[in-house]
C-alpha cells in the first residue's frame, strides 16, 4: 500500500510541467522587489503553539493561509533598510494605515475557512503591514493566495504531508521530497518552521516559499521558484507533524 501511494505521489510530481497558467497578481507600486514569500500554515501546529487559535477554529483543513509577503523593495535597501525592519515593519515604512480592506462578503467567508482564527482578524493584519503598499485590490490579492493554496494541498508533496501527520520527520528528508515530487532545484525554495507546542514537543507550523512574483500563476510547480536569499529554517532535525489531536507521544518514520 504505502509503494503505491508513493508510486502516485511520483507521477503527480512527474505532471508538473502541464499546469495551464492562471492569472497572477500585478503590483502598481514599489514594483522593485525580488520575490514572494508564500507562507502557509500546518494549521495543527500553528494552533497549538503561542497564544493558540480561536474557539471557533474550523479544523476541516490542516494546510491553510498565513500571508503573501513581498521582499523589500530596492529602493528601500538602496536607503540602507535592514531587511530586518522591512520585516518588522513592512508598508508602514513607507505610511501607517491600519484601514481594514473592504472585502467582498464571499472573499472573507472563504479566508475564515482557511486561516488561522486569532483575536484579531489576521487577513486585516496581512493586508496593511504586506500588500496594501503594494496597490493590489484587495479581493484579488487574498483570492489568488487563497488558490495557491489550495494548489499546494492539492499537489503531490501537499499529499505526502497530509500522509506524515502523527509521525516524527526528517527536515532534509521532507525538503529533499518536496524537491523531488514538485521537481524545484533552487535551494531554500522551501523553508520550514517549527515552535514548541503546549506539551513541549517541537511541531511544524509553517511552510515558507520563496517565488518569482511573474510567475506566481505556475504555483507549486517547477518555474515559480527561487533561492531564497537568507536562511530562515526553523525547525530542528526531527520534529513532529501533528495532527487536531496532538497528542504526547508520535510515531518515529524508519
Amino acid at each position: 500500500m504505502k509503494r503505491s501511494v508513493l508510486v502516485a505521489l511520483f507521477l503527480l510530481g512527474g505532471c508538473v510541467s502541464q499546469v495551464p497558467t492562471r492569472p497572477s497578481l500585478t503590483p502598481t507600486a514599489h514594483t522593485d522587489f525580488r520575490h514572494d514569500t508564500l507562507a502557509l500554515t500546518w494549521q495543527p501546529g500553528f494552533c497549538a503553539t503561542g497564544g493558540g487559535c480561536e474557539w471557533d477554529q474550523t479544523h476541516r483543513i490542516s494546510i491553510g493561509l498565513h500571508g503573501l509577503w513581498a521582499s523589500e523593495p530596492h529602493s528601500l535597501e538602496a536607503q540602507g533598510v535592514p531587511v530586518q525592519e522591512w520585516w518588522s515593519k513592512g508598508c508602514d515604512l513607507y505610511d501607517h494605515n491600519d484601514t481594514p480592506p473592504q472585502l467582498l462578503p464571499t472573499t472573507v467567508e472563504a479566508l475564515r475557512g482557511v486561516v488561522p482564527h486569532l483575536k484579531k482578524p489576521l487577513y486585516v493584519h496581512e493586508y496593511t503591514k504586506h500588500a496594501r503598499c503594494f496597490g493590489y485590490d484587495a479581493d484579488h490579492f487574498f483570492v489568488t493566495s487563497m488558490q495557491m493554496r489550495d494548489r499546494l494541498a492539492a499537489s503531490a508533496f501537499g499529499l505526502w504531508l497530509s500522509q506524515q501527520v502523527g509521525f516524527q520527520v526528517n527536515r532534509d528528508d521532507m525538503l529533499a521530497t518536496f524537491a523531488r515530487l514538485m521537481n524545484v532545484r533552487d535551494s531554500r525554495a522551501l523553508q520550514v518552521r517549527c515552535e514548541p507546542a503546549h506539551n513541549g514537543q517541537m511541531v511544524l507550523t509553517q511552510l515558507w516559499f520563496t517565488l518569482d512574483p511573474k510567475k506566481l500563476s505556475r504555483f507549486p510547480y517547477e518555474g515559480a521558484y527561487l533561492s531564497s536569499p537568507d536562511d530562515q529554517n526553523g525547525c530542528p532535525a526531527t520534529f513532529l507533524v501533528p495532527g487536531w489531536t496532538l497528542s504526547g507521544q508520535a510515531a518515529q518514520r524508519p
